[in-house]
């Protein structure tokens, strides 16, 4: 496998298993890189977690790496990786599952998320994204795009412009997740959905998720990377 940073990848009994560790420099780039290269892997679905049985949180960044986050050309680079990232998982045609463990899945970790077809979480889990008290920034890592499709436009607004936290169960409730379930049952769960997945026609599959996929993708285009440009700015302004 390609360095992907702190993400470990593994491959087995047609799954890939993406880890995510800390987002640095390097892990950042990777996340543009990895899913990308799920497109073109053998694997037929694609488990999407954390390392240390968590997810990705707030207090996964590497703060020294953030604030080496200035000028144009750097915020260019960054903006670029998370356009990438949040085009290929979206047009990803294998089913993905995210494993959400607590602290559960914030900011990025949110996005990356709410990318997946279904979303599993332990009941200890939360779920925000908390860009404007974070980092003083619009969501431009997808949060714009992928929460109002999951909840609706009148939730959304209360989560990305008033930084609220749901949890696990009213995560179920909004309709933000699949489904919570005690920690020591999640692994269970979700291996328990791939056996469900891999019973059906494959190809029958796939084009059912691209069919899905449409949606996201003119979200997209429409106003994700219009998002992402403002997000941009900010940066470079402040």
């Amino acid at each position: 496998m390609a360095d992907y940073g702190q993400i470990d990848v593994t491959l087995e009994n047609d799954v890939m298993t993406i880890a995510i560790g800390a987002i640095d420099g390097p892990t950042h780039a990777g996340l543009a890189r990895i899913f990308r290269d799920a497109h073109h892997s053998s694997a037929k679905l694609v488990v999407v977690t954390g390392r240390d049985r968590k997810f990705v949180s707030p207090a996964d960044y590497d703060h020294d790496w953030i604030a080496t986050l200035q000028g144009y050309d750097t915020i260019e680079h960054l903006m670029r990786d998370a356009e990438d990232t949040l085009r290929y998982s979206i047009t990803l045609d294998k089913p993905m599952i995210a494993k959400v463990y607590a602290p559960g899945a914030h900011q990025l970790g949110a996005s990356l998320a709410m990318a997946c077809d279904f979303v599993y979480a332990a009941e200890d889990a939360t779920f925000s994204d908390p860009h404007l008290s974070g980092f003083g920034l619009p969501p431009g890592d997808g949060g714009a795009v992928l929460w109002p499709a999951r909840v609706g436009m009148a939730r959304a607004r209360e989560f990305l412009m008033m930084d609220r936290v749901a949890t696990a169960a009213e995560a179920v409730d909004i309709g933000l997740i699949n489904k919570a379930v005690p920690a020591e049952d999640l692994d269970a769960e979700v291996d328990r959905l791939i056996e469900k997945l891999k019973s059906f026609d494959y190809s029958s599959l796939r084009m059912t998720k691209k069919s899905l996929n449409q949606y996201a993708q003119h979200s997209f285009l429409t106003v994700g990377q219009a998002t992402m440009a403002r997000e941009a700015t900010r940066f470079v302004g402040k």
